[in-house]
């Protein structure tokens, strides 16, 4: 990570993380500073940064898909940073002096840090440090800015312009033992109302990341004070893509680095003649394929509007295994015996997966709700604030991995549905789910869907197996995933995927895979879904009085299906495990309840 001022290397943030964690337009606290991701107009990436999967380019409307750009020895690279927040303080209490960064003075590398020029305030401490500040204020379309200290601390009129300083009062740490004083008029102001609603009134509209000076024209909502780091800060909006057949075969990795060298040729006789004549470098990919196959690969028209239909039909109809190996190898194992898997159409043990993860934008105050494709994308843009000003393409990194995938008796599933049961309990959810938006999205048109009881279903379904399988399989509760195919439309799918992903292995270790055995999947489900049916909280989670108090919920909590928050692509949102068994609270909705 660099900063674009003067470019020194300034800390570390592994690829996986500029992609869902610490993208453009995310504060990020380093040993010695705090900054802001740029936007990609600022980052310098290469042919060789190019992630090949078409699928998810084309269903992303993007010019193409790259890695997070890597620094190398004695040459600037890898992602900028701008410095934020812009204001930094000085620990020592005699001095205590709050300004912007421009007062303090700057130590370049190996230090990189600033230092507060008044020495004579600091005793025998010399050259001392200063930290960026707590408090920044920010919006829900995205905008961000430092606070506003010197309006605070004349409680809105910002005549004077005198250095200020914060104080400490107490030991606690909490706003309200700070205050913010101007040395040259002595008004000051404490902090702990900073935090109450309309605390600021006015949005700056500024987008730091896109540039230090970038303002949009004006914001009509109200921002909010938060504080550095707060997990409301920043929440990635990420797509995600499976590699299937025909764009999981090899060639499609081997053109990537080459795809802008080989679209300047107009046909496959220029490319072959430009090869030949030293004009395009392509490497050796002309001695292995033929120049119709890579030409193919890079020209092939793709148009995608949605994404796991396409991967569900993959996983029902696998195709048979390729030399050399594909990145998508599927093969159907058999449904285990016994009445908990009554109901279950399909259990196929995926041994070689490859996810793409692309970063599309990012929201503040409020996750967005990108339930897989469930979500109305048109109505999640709105809040999504942009990652550059003019850039087409789009940050991504591909994961290898194995996984589980299961599928359920659609006309079962379809009569489930249609029960009385499930119905009244499904309209319970939908008003506790628009009731959740009512109190944080002000536009109609922006709320979104609530997605169905087959959904609740399938998640819940996937949440207590991911819980089983890592006693079974030994991995931890993070490193596995979930991808829900969910729908009642024409294209039905009603599926699951578990399954593990990492950037730094090819294929995988056979663990995940292992448990999809018949022989091993029939007590893993079984063992799942007794656990299911009681909760340390119960009855107040079986009632789904916890689950409902959340918003969404229905019998669901830390102590039963919440997971990790790398594992649920929905946030723990919309699960009951009522759904799936019998519950102290709940009778005649489970759909595997004959368990």
């Amino acid at each position: 990570m660099n900063t674009p001022a003067d470019k020194p290397k300034v800390g570390k943030l592994r690829p996986t993380q500029v992609v869902t964690q610490h993208g453009p337009g995310a504060v990020v606290d380093l040993p010695e500073l705090s900054v802001i991701v740029a936007a990609l107009d600022d980052w310098v990436v290469t042919g060789t940064d190019r992630v090949s999967e078409p699928r998810l380019q084309a269903f992303l409307r993007v010019t193409g898909l790259n890695r997070p750009p890597v620094s190398g020895p004695g040459a600037y690279g890898g992602v900028p940073a701008w410095v934020f927040p812009e204001w930094l303080v000085c620990p020592v209490g005699k001095c205590r002096l709050l300004a912007r960064r421009s007062a303090f003075q700057w130590v370049g590398p190996p230090a990189g840090q600033y230092r507060c020029p008044r020495d004579h305030l600091h005793g025998n401490m010399k050259r001392v440090q200063a930290f960026p500040a707590r408090f920044m204020i920010a919006c829900s379309k995205g905008h961000l800015d430092d606070f506003p200290w010197h309006r605070w601390a004349h409680k809105g009129d910002a005549t004077c312009s005198g250095p200020l300083k914060l104080i400490d009062h107490g030991r606690s740490g909490s706003a309200n033992d700070l205050e913010v004083r101007c040395e040259g008029c002595d008004a000051g102001q404490r902090l702990g109302d900073a935090f109450k609603p309309r605390a600021v009134e006015h949005c700056p509209a500024r987008r730091p990341w896109i540039s230090p000076t970038d303002h949009e024209t004006s914001c009509d909502t109200v921002p909010r004070v938060i504080l550095r780091g707060a997990s409301n800060a920043y929440f990635s909006v990420v797509a995600s893509a499976l590699s299937i057949p025909p764009y999981s075969d090899p060639i499609q990795m081997d053109v990537a680095p080459h795809i802008q060298v080989i679209e300047q040729a107009d046909s496959v006789e220029k490319l072959v003649n430009g090869v030949a004549g030293g004009f395009y470098d392509v490497g050796d990919l002309l001695d292995r394929y033929a120049p119709e196959q890579v030409w193919d690969a890079v020209h092939g028209e793709v148009t995608v509007e949605r994404l796991r239909p396409e991967e569900y039909r993959s996983f029902l109809d696998p195709p048979e295994p390729a030399q050399p190996p594909h990145e998508f190898e599927v093969r159907h194992v058999g449904v285990p015996h016994g009445p908990e898997a009554a109901r279950v159409a399909t259990v196929a043990a995926a041994t070689r997966l490859r996810e793409v993860r692309a970063l599309r934008g990012f929201t503040r105050i409020e996750s967005g709700f990108d339930i897989g494709e469930l979500a109305d994308v048109s109505k999640l843009d709105l809040k999504v604030a942009p990652i550059s000003k003019n850039t087409g393409w789009r940050p991504a990194v591909e994961l290898r991995g194995e996984g589980i995938f299961v599928s359920l008796e659609e006309d079962a599933l379809r009569a489930w549905e249609q029960s009385t049961a499930v119905i009244q309990r499904g309209n319970v959810l939908a008003e506790r789910f628009e009731e959740y938006q009512r109190d944080r999205v002000d536009e109609p048109t922006e709320r979104q869907p609530f997605p169905g009881m087959r959904y609740v279903l399938l998640h819940s379904l996937a949440h207590a197996l991911i819980r089983q399988l890592c006693l079974e399989a030994g991995y931890s509760s993070s490193a596995l995933r979930e991808r829900i195919y969910s729908d009642t439309g024409e294209q039905k799918m009603a599926g699951l995927l578990i399954y593990t992903a990492s950037s730094d292995s090819e294929g995988s270790l056979g663990g995940l895979v292992d448990q999809a055995r018949p022989d091993r999947f029939g007590p893993v489900l079984l063992d799942a879904l007794r656990d299911a049916e009681l909760c340390a909280q119960d009855p107040l989670c079986g009632g789904g009085e916890i689950g409902g108090a959340a918003g969404i919920n229905g019998a669901s909590c830390h102590a039963c299906l919440l997971l990790a928050e790398t594992s649920c692509e929905a946030g723990n949102h919309f699960l009951d495990r009522a759904t799936l068994v019998e519950t102290l609270g709940e009778h005649g909705l489970g759909f595997l309840r004959g368990a």
